[in-house]
């Protein structure tokens, strides 16, 4: 078993590098954290380090334990924090994980409404891909998820759908095709497409929908975010599909957006624990976040 301190070090190892660095970040002397990680490789039975051209690298075995080693230490700091909070007063705590585009564009909008009906709760939130929030929700490392991904079942999670998703173009208004009445896919692959990573399920969408129309997926740029893919419009890169939330974030950029075809298999939706059924500041997030996507729908 280890203890937090030394959960610390190997946290501190992995991220400096070196022993002296990492002893350094978490106030040890050189000497005690060498003596440290000696102890721990002879308890655990197999070496966590090796030496290469004078520097530390993980072994295999060691590098299997970090991401254990990162969650087990955000636990331990997640209750250090709520502790905390209860000690200054605060009631209640819920922590969200959202991906990026609805962490900025939904949730800020939503949690005004739960901080309203629950005056001391604090929020904790968590950005990460649509797959990362739903693993969080199965270890109960967060009380309610936004992800944007399929709309199929998932076992591990109880889940609700928020909203459909659509595709949308995004033009500068001075675009030669910015005050078009109608757009098409096609169109906007012959005019610098700028797409989102197929990795994504608004960039997997497109590449498909450009794919089974007959044409050719080329896009001029392909990026990780729906803020870059709006940007890079914004400066007259080209045109940009992303997908609904990433729309509202081009309209407030004074950017033009418009509709294109809605995705089939993929949603706005909540996830949480299966086995820990939303109630409280839960509950009242997930009808936030829907009165939130209504009077965005109006607005865009």
């Amino acid at each position: 078993m280890l203890n937090r301190r030394e959960l610390s070090l190997l946290r501190a190892m992995y991220q400096q590098g070196t022993v002296t660095a990492a002893a350094a970040s978490i106030h040890m002397t050189q000497p005690a954290a060498s003596a440290l990680l000696r102890d721990m490789e002879t308890r655990l039975g197999f070496a966590l380090f090796s030496r290469e051209q004078r520097r530390l690298q993980l072994t295999s075995q060691g590098r299997s334990l970090i991401p254990e080693v990162l969650n087990a230490l955000s636990g331990i700091e997640a209750v250090d924090r709520l502790a905390n909070d209860i000690r200054k007063g605060a009631t209640e705590r819920l922590t969200v994980g959202a991906v990026a585009v609805a962490s900025s564009m939904l949730l800020p909008e939503a949690l005004v409404h739960v901080r309203q009906a629950y005056p001391r709760i604090t929020f904790a939130v968590r950005t990460g891909s649509a797959l990362e929030i739903v693993e969080m929700a199965v270890d109960h490392r967060i009380d309610v998820g936004i992800v944007i991904g399929s709309s199929a079942p998932n076992e591990r999670v109880f889940k609700e759908q928020l909203a459909a998703v659509s595709l949308f173009a995004v033009f500068h208004p001075a675009h030669p095709r910015a005050q078009a009445s109608d757009v098409t896919l096609g169109e906007v692959t012959g005019l610098g497409l700028i797409a989102l990573s197929p990795a994504l399920p608004a960039g997997r969408a497109t590449q498909q929908a450009i794919q089974q129309s007959g044409l050719v997926y080329q896009p001029l740029m392909e990026v990780a975010q729906s803020f870059t893919a709006c940007e890079l419009a914004g400066q007259q890169l080209g045109v940009a599909v992303v997908e609904s939330l990433g729309a509202r974030y081009a309209q407030r950029m004074g950017l033009i957006a418009k509709p294109l075809l809605t995705m089939r298999d993929s949603e706005l939706a909540i996830v949480a624990p299966k086995d820990r059924p939303l109630d409280g500041a839960g509950l009242c997030l997930t009808d936030a976040l829907k009165r939130c996507i209504r009077s965005q729908d109006h607005r865009l």
